[in-house]
Formats: structure tokens, C-alpha cells, sequence
């Protein structure tokens, strides 16, 4: 059944297949930057090479693959310079976040939904669920901007994070291997709770550099293991 765990049938629909390669890119069996060629992929998952193709369009558009020219599709890899400017579009987004809930007082209900998310990650990590932990990042972070009340900057973080979906999934899978033993939003939030607008702002900056540093790093990393 090689590295997508499952079979098909001959007559699978694109969906079983779509499937089955977000969740393999997903869970780093196949790493960023791997070609997904049609014809070995259709005859490991016993389907068309037009199978193979749909569904790549469909993993293309969640940004989980990319075409590039002479190179055909390829699981997406993003350079240092990407994951950079990501987070700094972020940081822009979740810093305009940070102000209006600030702004909002104690009584907004965004407050609650960052309690609940924080106690949700937490406990995500503590019995090592990586897509809970996942959710609750992308959730907890998305509560902030959309503390703006601004459709458009919330739709533009949700692109931002889509980007790094993938990027981010592996690095929480890794967490292991890069030494992480805990998370901070708790620190996130008890500071955004204690209302000093700049030191709010400092553990938010510090919050996403450490995200930031920590997808270098993996990147490395996997960069380590396809060369091998």
C-alpha cells in the first residue's frame, strides 16, 4: 500500500485520491518539494493518470502543490524568503487584531473564544493530537483579526495561513525532533489580557518569530531528509 496507507479500486472517484495525497503530503510522508509524478503515482494508487491530474488540481488550488514549469507538480516548499514575508504579513494582519480587541474591553466575546482555544491547544498537545494543536492555532489567531471587524483583512489572514498550511502542519508534526515541549499562547493571551497595548504587541511579535524561526528550521530539516 506504500506511503498512502490505503487501496483503491480501479474505479476510485478523484476525491479517494485527493484525499489520499493531502493526507500523505500532510503527515510528511511526502516531503515539500517532491515531484508527484503522474504516471508512478496512478499505478501505486491503481487509477487513471487523469485521476492523478484532478486531483492535483484540487491539491494546487489548497496550495499543498504547485506547478512549475520543466518540473510538472511538485508538494509545495516554501523558500526563507516566503515563510518570512508570511509572517510579516501576519504580523501587520493579527497587530491591527491585537489593538481593535484591546479597544473592544474586557467584555468582548472574543475573550472567551481565546480562553477556550488556548485550553483546547493545550490539551491537543498534551496527548500529542497534531490536528487539534493545528486547529486551535489557525482558530486562536483568526479570533484576533477578525476582533477588526474587517471582512477584507480577515479574509486576507485566512489566505495568508492557507499558505502556510502545509508548513505549519509539518512543523507541529516535527515538534518532536525540534525540541518543542510546550506552547505559548497561554503567555499570548495572558499578556493581551493584562490591556498594555505595547507589551501585548511585544509577546505577538515574539510569538510569530518563534513560528517564524521554527519553520526555518524545519525547512532545513526537510531538506536534510530529501537529500538523503
Amino acid at each position: 500500500m506504500g506511503r498512502f496507507g490505503v487501496s483503491f479500486e480501479r474505479r476510485s472517484t478523484h476525491n479517494a485520491v485527493t484525499d489520499a495525497l493531502r493526507e500523505a503530503i500532510l503527515s510528511g510522508r511526502i516531503l515539500p518539494g517532491t515531484p508527484l509524478r503522474e504516471i508512478p503515482l496512478s499505478e501505486e494508487l491503481g487509477v487513471s493518470r487523469n485521476t492523478v491530474r484532478e486531483a492535483s488540481r484540487v491539491l494546487a488550488a489548497e496550495g499543498l502543490v504547485r506547478h512549475q514549469m520543466n518540473h510538472g507538480v511538485i508538494v509545495t516548499e516554501l523558500s526563507d524568503h516566503e515563510i518570512d514575508e508570511l509572517y510579516e504579513a501576519r504580523g501587520v494582519l493579527e497587530a491591527a487584531g491585537v489593538t481593535a480587541l484591546l479597544a473592544a474591553g474586557p467584555d468582548a466575546p472574543a475573550w472567551a473564544r481565546l480562553a477556550s482555544l488556548v485550553e483546547h491547544i493545550e490539551r491537543g498537545l498534551g496527548r500529542a493530537d497534531v490536528a487539534a494543536v493545528l486547529a486551535g492555532d489557525r482558530d486562536f489567531h483568526a479570533v484576533l483579526v477578525e476582533a477588526t471587524g474587517n471582512a477584507r483583512l480577515t479574509a486576507w489572514h485566512a489566505a495568508v495561513q492557507q499558505e502556510l498550511r502545509l508548513a505549519l502542519n509539518l512543523a507541529e508534526r516535527s515538534t518532536r525532533e525540534l525540541g518543542r515541549a510546550g506552547d505559548d499562547h497561554r503567555v499570548l493571551l495572558d499578556a493581551l489580557r493584562g490591556g498594555d497595548h505595547e507589551h501585548a504587541q511585544r509577546e505577538l511579535r515574539e510569538h510569530l518569530g518563534a513560528g517564524a524561526a521554527e519553520l526555518h528550521r524545519l525547512r532545513k530539516l526537510v531538506q536534510q531528509r530529501r537529500d538523503q
